[in-house]
């Protein structure tokens, strides 16, 4: 796995430390939203809960395999008294559980916004089809690319990442209609809160982008800053795009569930009339 960045860089104890703390955030922070959208599930109309039920599953995927990059962590790495640094030992770190998070994360985050979305029954496969299936495609293009990151960071994972960028601006156009046209339905509240959730995902995914282009920057891209930077950038997007957007579509679907006269506690049923879905 010599090809990961972090298995070419020499670490100080306060990298490695500032490595395995963000990580250790990271998958406290999913086993905590874990927690939080089971509890959550009461709160929203039956018709819902299939949403919250994919942002357990989103959360359970995330915190372990945050968890096991944090071991992979420890594991690889041995400190040296005589430089003072963390160096490479007999194993490597594995970048590529990230991906095997996101293959299965990525299609559930795409699709679990049609639930409380107004998408005819005819048209729900079609549109979980596409969105599932690019981002997928997505994620095996970027998991190719993060191969060459050491050995030809501006050729082979520049072509490769600008390959995967090609199904990401597919879903994103595909989502930013549908989210978009919910705001002339949903309830005013409700409405306001998919504003912030069109913007939020517009910031979050970009910053997985900004985070994978970081091998090619020069020399701070293949060193151990860069390493830190990258892995940074990489768990702040996905508690963003996880948790806090899984936060987000269940404010959603607990107006849309007062308004259509499911009981929440905390929320007074709605003056204005909801449109509910096909």
């Amino acid at each position: 796995m010599l090809w990961n960045l972090e298995n070419i860089v020499e670490f100080t104890p306060a990298q490695f430390d500032l490595m395995s703390t963000v990580l250790t955030i990271g998958y406290a922070a999913h086993f905590a939203g874990l927690a939080y959208f089971i509890l959550a599930r009461k709160n929203v109309a039956p018709r819902y809960r299939s949403m919250t039920t994919m942002s357990v599953v989103v959360m359970l995927s995330a915190a372990l395999l945050l968890l096991r990059l944090d071991i992979s962590l420890g594991q690889a790495f041995d400190f040296d008294a005589a430089s003072g640094m963390y160096v490479l030992g007999d194993s490597t770190y594995n970048h590529g559980y990230r991906y095997l998070n996101w293959l299965i994360d990525v299609p559930l985050l795409l699709t679990q916004s049609f639930f409380v979305l107004n998408i005819a029954k005819k048209d729900l496969f079609g549109y979980r089809l596409k969105l599932g299936g690019a981002g997928a495609l997505m994620v095996i293009l970027g998991y190719i690319g993060q191969f060459y990151e050491v050995v030809d960071p501006l050729g082979a994972l520049l072509i490769w990442g600008i390959a995967a960028t090609i199904p990401f601006i597919y879903f994103t156009a595909i989502f930013w209609r549908l989210t978009g046209d919910s705001l002339g339905y949903l309830p005013a509240e409700a409405a306001a809160t998919m504003k912030n959730i069109r913007y939020l995902f517009m910031f979050s995914w970009n910053l997985y982008i900004v985070a994978y282009v970081v091998p090619m920057l020069g020399d701070f891209g293949q060193s151990a800053e860069g390493a830190v930077t990258r892995t940074y950038l990489f768990t702040i997007a996905d508690v963003l795009s996880k948790i806090i957007y899984g936060i987000l579509l269940g404010k959603v679907a607990t107006i849309r569930s007062v308004a259509e006269g499911y009981p929440v506690d905390g929320y007074e049923p709605a003056v204005e009339a909801d449109v509910t879905a096909s």
